[in-house]
């Protein structure tokens, strides 16, 4: 039986969890202080208690810049910051070397592996942003578990159906995959796609579809059982298809699990030419391996930030061999990077450049920002309208 997560619960707890980060305290969390501070014009004041520490500073997604805190006679350290433009901003204090969230907010965004959680807080704007919660037809977000006979383990794939689902038939999907640093609820719960798509339906700009957001890591779902690492069964197949090019283990798990589950489960259309897969970081890399490796079954591939690689060609040598062939099942081949993106910026331009010497044809969009979910909240909104036309 499938679990659904009411949409209303998900922004009732977002709700309740800023009201706390903004209650004066006294409740339990130590001495008065109220972390973080949204001013009127959009500046950012963070404060921490830490009476014995000798250096502490803000670090995160408002600007990328490490920002020193000042610490006053009552032991508590503050800085202001900005003002921002209206966004979701992600943020943690490092004080003494030692990286630590905010403990007088509750609103907190997951991290996996290297990438531990952090803080989060809002700049509003003057009315609600494309990324909030509007008086808008509304779909919803439900979580459904499977066992991955690909990896040997149990795991869940969160999936957005839109608003009217049930009146409906053979929508189209979208494979929407995540970073390095999150899991499967990230495009959720940070990425706020599911209102993104809400809005976009409501405002006529975006098809509606459903939305498959799958576990990136090969590793049991936390939300499923006990952490642990996938052990995929022996499959005599595998030695076969190793090498360069070869699809990974989540690939894999995507295509022989999660898409056949999908097209049974759900009411989606089976055809290529209502399948889209797109991914920030990781899961643009992953989108690479998935797509170069079996075109055949999308039509529609978005590639954010993407952890391209390097020598592609090499690794994919089969599908830069014939160019007319992903010219010929692409209906659209968009890659989008921030300007400041320091991490998979070079990397991205490099390949933008390999397509069009190799005569890919495909979109390239150098934007503002870095390697944040400032930067791919903003892409999906920009994306979505140019699928299934």
């Amino acid at each position: 039986m499938r679990r659904r997560v009411s949409f209303v619960m998900m922004i009732g707890f977002v709700a309740v969890s800023t009201a706390l980060a903004q209650t004066p305290a006294g409740r339990g969390r130590g001495p008065g202080v109220v972390s973080p501070e949204v001013s009127r014009d959009g500046a950012i004041t963070l404060r921490y208690s830490a009476p014995n520490a000798q250096r502490v500073t803000a670090n995160g997604e408002m600007d990328g810049q490490p920002h020193p805190m000042t610490k006053g006679e009552n032991g508590i350290w503050t800085v202001t910051i900005g003002p921002l433009p209206p966004d979701i901003y992600t943020y943690a204090f490092n004080v003494d070397g030692v990286v630590a969230l905010d403990p007088r907010n509750t609103n907190t965004k997951m991290g996996y592996g290297g990438f531990g959680p952090v803080s989060v807080v809002e700049v509003p704007g003057t009315e609600p942003q494309f990324y909030d919660v509007r008086p808008v037809p509304h779909g919803a977000v439900r979580i459904q578990p499977y066992v991955s006979k690909t990896l040997g383990v149990a795991r869940t794939v969160w999936v957005y159906t839109p608003p009217d689902y049930d009146k409906g038939k053979n929508y189209p999907v979208l494979y929407l995959l995540h970073g390095a640093g999150d899991i499967e609820s990230g495009w959720t719960l940070i990425g706020r796609a599911n209102n993104i798509l809400d809005n976009l339906i409501a405002e006529g700009k975006a098809r509606p579809m459903v939305v498959v957001m799958p576990l990136g890591h090969a590793i049991q779902s936390f939300y499923a059982g006990p952490a642990k690492d996938a052990t995929p069964p022996p499959n005599p197949a595998d030695a076969a298809a190793s090498g360069a090019g070869a699809l990974s283990p989540f690939a894999r798990d995507l295509l022989d699990d999660v898409m056949p589950m999908i097209e049974k489960t759900y009411k989606v259309s089976t055809k290529a030419d209502d399948r889209a897969i797109g991914g920030l970081s990781m899961g643009g890399g992953q989108t690479i391996n998935i797509a170069f490796s079996r075109p055949s079954l999308f039509r529609y591939v978005v590639l954010m930030s993407p952890a391209a690689g390097r020598n592609l060609d090499q690794t994919y040598a089969a599908f830069f061999k014939d160019p007319s062939v992903a010219n010929r099942q692409f209906k659209l081949f968009w890659m989008g990077v921030g300007k400041d993106d320091t991490l998979t910026g070079p990397g991205d331009k490099d390949f933008d450049a390999l397509l069009t010497g190799k005569g890919i044809q495909h979109t390239f969009v150098l934007g503002e920002g870095r390697h944040e979910w400032t930067v791919w909240r903003h892409q999906l909104r920009d994306i979505a309208p140019k699928l299934f036309r």
